[in-house]
């Protein structure tokens, strides 16, 4: 009697383990709830809280995941599922005959986020894609952050890292140039120039007006051409749109003319005003349709309707580079140029701060 007892007993209490135990769907709910608290707490300063949250929600993706994956190892296992194949959609006719609701749901799970032209149709590749998913790249950074915060440079950077190796899972693929400056930034602060440097060029990588040598060759050429219409053929002829790279661009500016790198100084300084510019403008002509650029003082004529813009504009140092570009040109022994830039900042600059500093400019390189 006493042994069917503790039989009884064991039984119920393995059935409210059993029952307990959350499902994927359930932990990655919870994952996604604790990630969520992490960022609120983050913004409200609450450091040590966003460093737990981040933390349980690396756990509960780490267990959703291994979860998912004993899920459909199982499922995949089957004769009938192994005899149809690789094809993602073979493989799930075959899961919907044997009514196997959750290996279907986590299949359309990763089809819904990636598409089934990422996987090529292929259960193998989507099965791999799971792996890296055991990883929380957000979470990885967001603690990164914390620690940058709070002075711990070398756990940031750890973080950061271990964050950019699985950027291939990141829900915002972006967010990696975001992770490439923090990690410039603490080099700076590290006084790493040199390492600074490597981390600002790696942005980059996938920059196509950075790695277009026709078109860099052909803006200092324009700028070197020293004429009395260089300013506006500049403005005229040359567009970048790859505008995550802005700050790359002014940094290394900045940085190689501290060096005492001064071509290549303006060639950064060429690439960060003319990316600035190109958003502008292409901002511009989507709120007014009857816009069309004509020359350069008509440009910050029709920007100073826009306080928004200019706002932009100061938050990426555009208006600061418009000068340091005039005063590359200067040393560079382009006067002509030099003089152009400036005579239309001075008067139409729609910064006040930034149009002052056009006069003094003006007046101090004897323009």
């Amino acid at each position: 009697m006493k042994r069917l007892f503790f039989t009884a007993i064991a039984f119920i209490f393995s059935s409210f383990i059993f029952a307990a135990a959350p499902t994927a769907a359930e932990l990655a709910s919870e994952s996604l709830n604790a990630y969520r608290n992490a960022l609120n707490c983050f913004d409200n300063m609450d450091y040590g809280k966003a460093l737990k949250y981040s933390e349980d929600a690396i756990l509960f993706r780490r267990q959703q995941i291994e979860k998912e994956k004993q899920t459909l190892k199982d499922s995949l296992s089957a004769k009938r599922v192994r005899d149809a194949g690789d094809s993602i959609y073979a493989v799930l006719d075959v899961l919907e005959d044997r009514k196997e609701k959750e290996s279907i749901r986590i299949i359309n799970t990763y089809l819904k986020k990636k598409g089934s032209d990422y996987f090529d149709n292929s259960i193998t590749k989507l099965r791999e894609y799971m792996n890296l998913m055991v990883h929380y790249p957000e979470a990885h950074k967001l603690i990164g952050d914390i620690y940058r915060l709070e002075g711990e440079y070398k756990f940031a950077e750890d973080y950061y890292l271990l964050a950019l190796n699985n950027t291939d899972v990141f829900d915002v693929p972006d967010e990696k140039y975001e992770i490439l400056y923090m990690l410039a930034e603490i080099s700076r602060l590290q006084n790493d120039l040199p390492k600074m440097e490597v981390r600002l060029l790696n942005i980059l990588t996938e920059d196509a007006a950075y790695k277009d040598k026709a078109l860099n060759m052909a803006m200092m050429h324009t700028i070197r051409s020293d004429k009395n219409d260089s300013v506006e053929k500049f403005f005229s002829l040359y567009r970048a749109d790859c505008y995550y790279s802005m700050e790359a661009y002014t940094k290394l500016a900045d940085y190689y003319y501290e060096a005492g790198a001064k071509d290549k100084a303006l060639q950064f300084a060429s690439l960060a005003v003319i990316c600035g510019f190109s958003k502008i403008s292409e901002t511009i002509e989507s709120r007014n349709s009857n816009y069309e650029y004509t020359n350069l003082a008509n440009f910050f004529q029709e920007l100073s309707f826009n306080r928004d813009i200019v706002e932009w504009g100061n938050k990426n140092m555009l208006w600061k580079n418009f000068n340091f570009l005039a005063r590359l040109a200067h040393e560079d022994g382009h006067d002509i140029f030099a003089r152009g830039l400036l005579s239309v900042l001075v008067r139409w600059c729609p910064e006040r701060y930034w149009q002052k500093e056009a006069v003094l400019l003006l007046s101090e390189l004897g323009l």
